[in-house]
């Protein structure tokens, strides 16, 4: 019986830590799944070389916090906009043919609206106060990120995951200096 009870506790408190199952993260209750960012991160990869899953996963994050103060100030953007920046984008990385040809789902679209919104907030005649909202609004945001993709810092990015202290690195524990921080998962890379 002790078993049973201890094997019910610890199943708890992990399911507790783990968030909900399939999502890279949750902000204010809203998910973000693995499958979403597995197909934004998908689809943008062509365009935006050097952009990893973490990159991605910030935006968004913290995309409707930009997008709201857009609108509130008169700048707002929507996604026939964001679709035209991130064709714009796909003809310059990959040509006329190619760069048309791609398509571009709710993940990436919400990357181009984001990317539009900060542009459009930098220009605003008040743009310190706009960025002075927007950090607000994501400072207050309760967001949970899958501890598999990193965790959210106050520079408002996704840092990527450290490897666990009793994890033995390639070499053995010899490899790494004593005071090391440890390596970085090497493999971030979202899947659904």
């Amino acid at each position: 019986m002790r078993l049973v009870t201890a094997v019910v506790v610890a199943g708890g408190l992990l399911a507790g830590c783990s968030g909900q199952p399939g999502a890279a993260a949750v902000v204010d209750g809203r998910t973000i799944t693995t499958a979403e960012l597995a197909t934004a991160y998908d689809e943008l990869m062509p365009i935006f070389n050097g952009a990893g899953a973490q990159d991605v996963l910030g935006v968004l994050i913290t995309e409707p916090f930009a997008a709201e103060v857009a609108a509130e100030n008169g700048v707002g953007v929507n996604d026939e906009q964001a679709l035209e920046l991130l064709r714009s984008v796909a003809v310059q990385a990959l040509g006329e043919e190619e760069g048309a040809a791609l398509e571009f789902g709710p993940g990436a679209m919400a990357v181009g609206r984001y990317s539009l919104a900060a542009s459009a907030l930098q220009d605003l005649p008040d743009a310190d106060a706009a960025a002075a909202e927007y950090q607000e609004r994501v400072a207050a945001a309760d967001i949970e990120v899958n501890p598999r993709f990193g965790e959210f810092t106050d520079t408002f990015t996704v840092a990527p995951p450290t490897a666990p202290s009793w994890v033995v690195p390639a070499g053995g524990r010899d490899a790494v200096a004593p005071d090391a921080t440890p390596a970085a998962v090497p493999d971030t890379s979202p899947t659904p």
